[in-house]
């Protein structure tokens, strides 16, 4: 028995994908346009900061000792490196604009360090400080991973502990110094109080046997 095709219902299907198909690269370009904004928008925050940063940094020299300075700047430190972590997810690790920022960042993490151990030494601070060491390339990440959750956890744990992080990798002559410095290799490294911890870092009772 022959059957008639019904051309009506098969044009609105034909319709109704086209629709779809349409609706689908649109939302592609809209989400992508507010990616893009949102990065441009999270850029300009972060460059901001740091200026911030940096003038309370400069007070640090009109009221040294006060613990309020430290306490802010460590505080917008850490902030910046969530934001710029935020960047990398949105952007890319390995995109030129976030490359830029992390080594600003560097540069803040670098002075926030020498500020800490400046307190330390002249204002009687009992700061513990970890340079934290890590490389983003995917077979590390396993590494990298056990080694930042432990940090993290003592961070969160004790009030006095500050860690830094550096981006191995990163084109930086800092970081090219302080590798150098502590003979950093491999995917990851942990120095603390200036001295680099022999072993991987891999659970929080290795590092608390140090105190």
């Amino acid at each position: 028995m022959k059957r008639e095709i019904n051309w009506t219902r098969l044009l609105l299907a034909f319709l109704i994908a086209t629709f779809l198909f349409s609706l689908g690269i649109f939302l592609g370009f809209l989400a992508k346009g507010t990616i893009t904004d949102a990065s441009v928008s999270l850029q300009e925050g972060i460059r901001n900061d740091i200026i911030n940063l940096e003038t309370l940094y400069l007070l640090e020299d009109s009221f040294p000792c006060n613990e309020e300075i430290i306490t802010i700047t460590s505080q917008k430190l850490d902030y910046l490196g969530e934001l710029i972590t935020t960047l990398e997810v949105k952007r890319g690790k390995d995109a030129e604009d976030v490359l830029e920022l992390k080594k600003l960042y560097t540069i803040l993490e670098i002075r926030h360090f020498l500020l800490t151990e400046t307190r330390n030494e002249k204002c009687s601070g009992s700061h513990t400080t970890f340079l934290f060491f890590y490389s983003n390339d995917e077979n590390c990440e396993g590494e990298v991973e056990k080694a930042s959750f432990v940090l993290t956890f003592l961070r969160n744990k004790y009030d006095n502990i500050r860690v830094y992080s550096f981006d191995i990798n990163l084109n930086s002559e800092i970081i090219t110094t302080l590798k150098s410095e502590y003979n950093i290799k491999g995917c990851s490294g942990v120095v603390m109080n200036k001295e680099k911890i022999p072993f991987k870092v891999t659970k929080a009772s290795q590092i608390e046997e140090l105190f």
